[in-house]
């Protein structure tokens, strides 16, 4: 079983979900920082209050954390579908603004 310590927050992850499974089978190390950013990229997109923005990264980011802490892999997919749905329930405006973005990526790809 893992275990997750906070400090200041799910930056300080020191166990827990370790491995992120990408699309294409690569394997990287976990980082919440990714989380965050990209949180905070579908914040500002969605014009929410740079307060909300890092109470949204602090909430979601524990969550998605504490929901995966016995998972040794995750893969990419469904630890997109854990934060937008996490989103859904917190600010539906900025999971609105992240899929948008995920779909103009697709069309650009």
């Amino acid at each position: 079983m893992h275990t997750v310590f906070y400090d200041e927050g799910p930056d300080c992850l020191r166990d827990g979900m370790s491995i992120v499974v990408k699309r294409d089978g690569k394997r990287e190390k976990f980082d919440s920082g990714k989380i965050k950013r990209s949180i905070e990229n579908a914040a500002r997109e969605a014009d929410i209050p740079e307060d909300r923005r890092k109470a949204l990264q602090r909430t979601v980011a524990k969550n998605i954390i504490r929901s995966g802490s016995n998972d040794k892999e995750v893969r990419s997919t469904e630890l997109r579908d854990r934060i937008l749905l996490k989103l859904d329930s917190e600010e539906p405006r900025v999971a609105r603004s992240w899929r948008d973005h995920d779909r103009e990526a697709k069309e650009l790809a």
